[in-house]
């Protein structure tokens, strides 16, 4: 079997390392894949990436694509993200997959669907949970029970959201803030229990931020609100996110009629449970089938519950920063 070429565009945060580190270590396992190429705006930062993996680096997106890829993987910037798209679905063929965020509001989604308006079966995009695989074994053992509400608890430390070259993610006008930017992980669990239920009604909740912070976004939001299922029931939902100091956790408790099922992802190192491996995987074992992974057709539905659940939060409760008592 020829091996698939792999091609990253764009270093905007850490997961393209991530994912071509994961890469290597199923070609060391015997899968047939290459790291062939970066591009990056940042080209030290393409040069650094492209010594680690012993891959290229190209100077223009046009350059990259000449290098023939089976897939790409895109990590872009708020700015970047449109332009990325439309050059890559009209000259090549290869699908693509998006590491999160692709849209940090509505006008930035409304945007994201008229550049991938050409071909939108061969875009993809998720967050890594979608691929945990104790995330996967909970969505089978409650696939007959029928579902009474959901808890969810999703934590991931900002602060490097808040260096001068990931500041963007924290903006919630640029990157989508906390409630996105770590939100999506939550919707991304809802969805793997619930399959493309959204967001509906009007949802109650709070957002906090801290006095003194250093941070342009909400560190912590709760939000109680009602899901809609594609078969017309509705699920009740409580869901907490955070970004205050400390190790990552993404929590569900699924009440059903077989009994409370629960799961908690936690761990010193946290690729051994988050589905960064099987990711890596999943992308090489559907290019190789010429599929797209996380297809946008149901991708879309976290991404719209991600911004509507932050947009509503952020509109009815205003963020206030805590004072202290002086």
């Amino acid at each position: 079997m020829t091996a698939i070429r792999v091609a990253f565009v764009g270093l905007a945060h850490s997961h393209p390392f991530t994912d071509a580190s994961n890469l290597v270590m199923l070609k060391q396992h015997g899968t047939e894949v290459d790291v062939v190429g970066v591009y990056d705006s940042d080209a030290s930062q393409a040069d650094i990436f492209a010594e680690r993996f012993a891959c290229t680096a190209a100077s223009t997106l046009e350059a990259l694509i000449t290098l023939d890829a089976d897939l790409f993987i895109v990590t872009a910037r708020p700015q970047e993200i449109t332009a990325f798209a439309e050059t890559l679905l009209l000259e090549t063929s290869a699908p693509l997959f998006f590491n999160k965020v692709v849209a940090a509001n509505q006008a930035q989604l409304t945007n994201w669907i008229a550049a991938i308006e050409s071909a939108p079966e061969r875009v993809g995009t998720a967050s890594v949970l979608r691929f945990a695989p104790q995330l996967r074994e909970l969505a089978e053992q409650i696939l007959d029970a029928e579902i009474w509400g959901l808890r969810i608890l999703v934590q991931h430390d900002i602060a490097m959201f808040l260096a001068e070259d990931r500041k963007w993610q924290d903006d919630p006008e640029r990157g989508g803030g906390t409630l996105v930017t770590v939100g999506a992980h939550a919707w991304e669990i809802v969805d793997r229990i619930l399959p493309q239920a959204t967001l509906t009604g009007s949802a109650r909740g709070w957002i906090h931020h801290a006095y003194n912070s250093a941070s342009n976004s909400e560190e912590t939001a709760q939000l109680d609100g009602w899901l809609l299922t594609p078969e017309g029931t509705n699920v009740p939902l409580a869901l907490t996110v955070t970004g205050t100091p400390g190790p990552e956790v993404y929590a569900v408790d699924v009440f059903t009629s077989t009994g409370t099922h629960s799961l908690s992802l936690s761990s010193a190192n946290t690729h051994d449970s988050l589905g960064f491996t099987e990711l890596a995987d999943e992308l090489v074992r559907n290019a190789q089938l010429g599929r797209t992974t996380a297809p946008w057709n149901s991708a879309q539905t976290i991404v719209t519950n991600t911004i509507r659940a932050a947009q509503a939060l952020r509109e009815f409760h205003r963020t206030e920063k805590s004072s202290r008592n002086d």
